[in-house]
This record gives structure tokens, C-alpha cells and sequence, in this order.
């Protein structure tokens, strides 16, 4: 009879100790939670964490270029968004977009969908199964068409897509970088 007991006793501690810890784990304040968008995009170490696949590379760059039409941030954070898009160019177009260019360079694109009260409503990246894969001069070298989405607020237009396909190239480490791209 003391053994049913004890053995009662220890049953259900167990379940209280494995209750508790769920309750723990799902009331717990992660920090994550409560990041935006755009701290997250800031915050995420591309030197230690970058994108795998040329396609990875392009998502996280249309995901930066959602943020600089849909998303509220300090010029502080717009600036950091626009390096953190530059990290992944290839050296070439960094050259011809040197930061405070490019900076203004999106400033301006941002001020011009905003003047045409228009925004980008979502993205779609092709299947990784549809990139095309070239070797240009000995380089690898990869295609990914997008299509975006356009909202207009103004009335004055209707919605409408966009498409676009951006060549990538690997550097010397492996990694893969925007080249350019041009509209469909």
C-alpha cells in the first residue's frame, strides 16, 4: 500500500514539474517576439549567418526592399537596412553603388512609390528548382526571377505586378551576390 503511494506521489510531481515547464516555455519573453521586421533584418550577422542558395540571397533582399515601402523605421534603421542590402552585392555593383549613393538611391525610390501612393502588397520568389544556372567566364552564376505585387492606395491606378530577375554571381568564398538584374 505505501508503495502505490509514493509511487502516486511521484507521478504526480513528475506531471507538475513537466506542467510547469511548459507553462515556462510557453510564457517566456524571448526578445525575439517583439522585433520587428526591420531589427531583425538589422540584427542578422550576414559574415556568420548568410544565405546558403542564390535563392536565400534574393528572399532576403526583397525582404529588405518590403521593409523600405511597408514598414516604419528611423533613418537610423534605413540606413542600416540599405547596408545590410549592399552586403549582399557582388563587389562590382558595390563599386558603382557606393553607400551614400545607394542610400539616396533608395531614399528616392521610396520617395517616388510613396508620391505615387503605391506600395509592394508581396513577393514571390521562383521555386528553387526553376533557377537557372550558367558559368560565365568561369564563374558560376545564377538567374531568380521575382514577381512583385503593386498595391495602389490612390485609386487613380489599379494593382498590378512587376517582374524582375536578378543574376547572381559566387564570390571566392563560395557565397552567392547580386550581380544586377534587369525587369521583365
Amino acid at each position: 500500500m505505501k508503495n502505490g503511494i509514493k509511487t502516486a506521489v511521484i507521478v504526480v510531481v513528475c506531471a507538475a514539474l513537466c506542467l510547469g515547464y511548459y507553462y515556462y516555455l510557453s510564457h517566456r519573453d524571448t526578445g525575439e517576439e517583439k522585433m520587428t521586421e526591420v531589427e531583425m533584418l538589422i540584427s542578422k550577422d550576414l559574415e556568420k549567418s548568410y544565405p546558403k542558395t542564390a535563392r536565400e540571397v534574393v528572399k532576403f533582399y526583397n525582404r529588405i526592399l518590403k521593409c523600405y515601402f511597408d514598414q516604419e523605421y528611423s533613418q537610423e534603421q534605413l540606413a542600416q537596412l540599405a547596408e545590410q542590402a549592399r552586403k549582399l552585392m557582388d563587389e562590382e555593383l558595390q563599386e558603382i553603388n557606393p553607400p551614400d549613393v545607394y542610400l539616396e538611391s533608395v531614399k528616392a525610390e521610396i520617395a517616388s512609390y510613396a508620391a505615387d501612393e503605391k506600395a509592394i502588397s508581396d513577393v514571390s520568389v521562383e521555386n528553387s528548382k526553376e533557377v537557372e544556372y550558367k558559368t560565365k567566364n568561369g564563374r558560376e552564376c545564377a538567374y531568380v526571377d521575382v514577381a512583385y505585387f503593386l498595391k495602389n492606395y490612390s485609386g487613380k491606378e489599379k494593382s498590378g505586378r512587376a517582374g524582375q530577375t536578378y543574376i547572381l554571381r559566387k564570390d571566392d568564398d563560395g557565397r552567392w551576390k547580386i550581380l544586377g538584374f534587369y525587369q521583365e
